[in-house]
């Protein structure tokens, strides 16, 4: 008698241990299922953050300065997605070039041949350099044989000579004449051709003056020729007849002598 009742306390002992068993893996099974879906939320909301909020995804580097900048500070090059920078750099580089009278401007990336148009650069430009630039490219576009410049120096408008015909003609901006074949002020007097002839006489004669200057070369104070001592002494004799000192050019007399003690 005493072993069936032991026996079924035993089977008592057993089956609460079952029931509660399987109460305890309930709850702790659901405790699990809350646990994961709030960490899922959780790790949901971090990565919503992330992606609004991370400062790498609204930065660029520039590659001039070598600085990370925000990307309202960055450059958008068109057509070129190997180099980046910001605007201050490409600013400065424009603005260089088109002091330089460089208007064909292109990505300061190595060797890169990729365009940036002066649209693109208005807002980090002066709009001196911009209109520079811009009539820097629009004069690019004309054939050079088709413009010239006002030959008046406080003018030098751009002019563009398309009918053959026109010799003399007028600025429009300074109103003075001058002749569009040879770029120069109205030569009153004289045809292109004549004129041209005693240009490059001109030209000819400053060209023998700056030699006579660099080879010590003397005038003849009484016919103005350039004269070239070879050899001999300082008393020069012209083909004209008369005689000077090729030492200080004055008229010869023994007293220029000395002249040559003070070379």
């Amino acid at each position: 008698m005493a072993d069936i009742i032991s026996n079924v306390f035993d089977e008592y002992e057993y089956f609460s241990a079952l029931i509660v068993s399987d109460d305890e893996c309930a709850e702790e099974l659901q405790f699990q299922e809350v646990l994961a879906e709030s960490f899922s939320i959780f790790h949901l909301h971090m990565s919503s953050t992330n992606i609004q909020e991370s400062p790498e995804s609204s930065q660029g580097f520039c590659d001039i300065c070598m600085e990370t900048k925000v990307t309202n500070e960055m450059f958008k090059l068109e057509n070129c997605s190997d180099h980046s920078f910001c605007c201050d750099c490409i600013g400065q580089y424009v603005q260089s070039k088109i002091q330089n009278h460089i208007f064909h401007v292109t990505c300061p990336g190595l060797k890169c041949r990729a365009i940036i148009e002066p649209s693109s650069c208005k807002s980090i430009i002066t709009e001196n350099v911009l209109a520079k630039w811009e009539g820097g490219l629009s004069e690019a576009t004309l054939l050079a044989c088709e413009k010239f410049y006002c030959p008046h120096k406080d003018c030098s408008e751009l002019l563009i000579y398309d009918d053959q015909d026109i010799i003399e003609c007028e600025c429009p901006m300074c109103q003075r004449l001058l002749c569009a074949p040879c770029g120069v002020p109205w030569h009153t007097g004289l045809d292109c051709e004549e004129f041209q002839k005693e240009e490059k006489n001109r030209e000819d004669h400053l060209k023998v003056e700056e030699l006579a200057k660099n080879s010590n070369w003397m005038t003849c104070p009484h016919c103005k020729h350039l004269v070239q001592k070879a050899d001999g002494c300082i008393h020069i004799t012209c083909w004209c007849g008369s005689e000077f000192c090729y030492v200080c050019g004055g008229i010869w007399s023994e007293s220029h002598w000395s002249c040559q003690t003070n070379e």
